[in-house]
């Protein structure tokens, strides 16, 4: 039979030898455009992705340098409060200094908008802050509110600048005066410089009022805009974090822009992507693609018209040539794998260098006045500021033990055993129960829960920190209640933990288990207990999601875990 094909194969024609060349061609080309489609497709997702994981990590940025501007500013504005000498601020200024990457100065005015005192440099004759909006704003203010100032060329430093103003009161409870700190404008944005995303993209902190802050360049363009004509205040009505397709209305360049409302300030962070810089590296990857096709027709060129009878040698080459072209997918793949995983590893230690930095600032900050209270023998004073200090090392030492922890799931872990859910949720139960009971829970646990296999250590940890959770994020629940349950799906088990709290919006279900990532800043926590569990339950080959109608409707945390029947004992992996 194979030779009766081959012989009629033999007996084509010059131009049936053309046409299946020629048809053969077309369609190397047709599945390299296809390629080429999916491919700048396919990039400009990861454009929004990328847009929406830089914009989070530029937000805890821009919180990390506010934080450490306002804990300086409320401890220079305590240490002038004790006497109302300058001498005082200056003395502390020198055991605590303003770290200079950061901020410029700080100063302080009296009630009059005279200036008292302007960190290393001298009061000109004269300067006064009467007619100032920030002293105004603080004159009229009703309590003890942080104003967040638009973007001003410092008259000292002559570096754009963000004041972050507070007022203090006389001791008879009338104004006193205004004391600010002055960031500089340039530092917010450098951690996203550092990153050479792309030539023109960009990185812009805006406030409510629609005044530009900070911004990674500016087009030619006046620093501090009103863009009040962008798409984004329409999206940020309706969500405070979203994504969008715009051309700048500060310098005419379309990007995918990745906005986010910045927590406890009135501000917003928005990450633009440059869609032209993605348009030339899909140039690259289209050259790939096409010299490929150009190559393969060649190819098909040169077999058609030397070695049209050896279709078997012709189907080995088509063969070879799909393997390496899927040789070669799967080697970008790996490679863009490897090149994200290093760029969230950096964006992890810059994150993580700034959530400790509160802490530190805080120690530093406190032993000064510790020093200065032990020498007066203050000894309300020195008991209040060891336990400031003891709080602030305890909080460091929390988030060090987490990421520890973290780090070690998948590289150390216990031999999966056979466990009852029912003994290893009372286990979890007991190590929470002063909480429970502090908080009044009505805990209801299914009964005839199945067993599971896995590591017992790990697992417990699972059920202890979402019952921990949950009594963090109870709200102002009156009957407040906890519900535990479990059933067998085929070879694995599905577990949750339901409560009647505070509940979760649907924009926030996926960045629940994100890393530092705390829905709430009032409620205790590193923001690592979250993202500990999702990695457990992966290492177990599990799922993990959340299921809420909303804020007011509390929540549950669905999960899956390995039956206790199953004899794969290398169930335990890194995902």
């Amino acid at each position: 039979m194979t030779r009766a094909n081959s012989s009629n194969f033999g007996r084509w024609s010059d131009n049936q030898y053309l046409v299946t060349g020629v048809i053969l061609s077309l369609f190397v080309w047709i599945v390299s455009y296809n390629f080429v489609n999916r491919d700048e497709q396919q990039r400009f997702k990861e454009a929004a992705d990328q847009a929406q994981q830089i914009a989070v990590f530029f937000e805890r940025h821009v919180v990390g340098i506010f934080q450490y501007g306002d804990a300086y500013l409320k401890l220079m504005r305590r240490e002038y409060l004790g006497n109302y000498d300058i001498g005082d601020i200056e003395k502390l200024m020198a055991e605590v200094p303003l770290n200079k990457s950061i901020a410029s100065h700080i100063t302080i005015i009296d009630e009059f908008g005279t200036p008292l005192l302007v960190s290393g440099y001298e009061i000109k004759p004269g300067t006064t802050a009467r007619d100032r909006d920030y002293f105004k704003f603080q004159q009229n203010a009703g309590g003890d509110e942080l104003l967040v100032s638009r973007l001003y060329m410092g008259r000292n430093s002559g570096k754009l600048i963000v004041r972050l103003v507070r007022r203090f009161e006389k001791p008879n409870g009338e104004f006193g005066g205004i004391i600010f700190l002055a960031l500089e404008a340039a530092h917010i944005t450098e951690f996203f410089n550092t990153m050479n995303i792309g030539p023109q993209s960009s990185a812009t902190l805006v406030g409510t009022d629609k005044y530009i802050r900070a911004r990674s360049h500016w087009g030619g363009q006046e620093p501090g805009q009103n863009i009040s004509g962008s798409v984004i205040w329409r999206n940020l009505a309706q969500n405070p974090v979203g994504i969008y397709l715009q051309t700048s209305v500060v310098d005419d360049v379309t990007r995918y822009y990745a906005y986010r409302e910045v927590p406890g300030y009135p501000l917003v962070v928005a990450i633009g992507l440059s869609v032209e810089d993605f348009k030339q590296a899909t140039e690259v990857s289209k050259l790939n693609h096409y010299s490929i096709a150009f190559l393969t027709t060649l190819l098909i060129v040169v077999t058609t018209l030397f070695f049209s009878r050896q279709r078997q040698l012709l189907a080995q080459i088509e063969t070879k040539n799909r393997e390496l072209e899927q040789r070669a997918d799967e080697i970008e793949a790996k490679n863009n794998e490897l090149q994200n995983q290093n760029a969230e590893l950096e964006r992890f230690n810059y994150t993580v260098s700034h959530d400790l930095k509160a802490p530190l600032v805080t120690i530093k900050g406190f032993l000064g006045l510790l020093n200065r209270d032990i020498d007066a023998r203050d000894h309300e004073a020195t008991v209040r500021d060891l336990g400031q200090i003891g709080d602030a090392a305890d909080k460091m030492a929390q988030l060090l033990d987490e990421l520890l922890d973290l780090s070690r799931i998948g590289r150390q872990m216990n031999a999966a055993e056979n466990l009852g859910l029912a003994k290893l949720v009372g286990e979890a139960v007991e190590r929470v129960s002063i909480q429970l009971e502090e908080r009044g829970v009505d805990l209801q646990i299914a009964t005839g829960l199945p067993a599971v296999r896995g590591d017992p250590g790990r697992l417990l940890e699972v059920f202890q920190n979402l019952l921990d959770n949950a009594i963090k994020f109870m709200g102002d629940q009156e009957s407040p209640c906890i519900e535990i349950g479990a059933q067998r799906d085929n070879g694995e088990v599905h577990c949750f933990v339901r409560d009647n709290g505070i509940g979760i919006a649907a924009d926030y279900h996926e960045r629940v288990f994100d890393l530092f990532d705390r829905l709430d800043a009032r409620v205790d926590g590193t923001g690592v207990g979250l993202a500990l569990v999702k990695r457990i339950v992966e290492v177990h080959r599990g799922r993990i999601w959340v299921e809420s109608r909303g804020e007011g409707h509390g929540s549950t945390l669905h999960f899956t875990l390995p039956a206790a029947d199953s004899s794969d004992d290398c169930a335990l992996s890194v995902p």
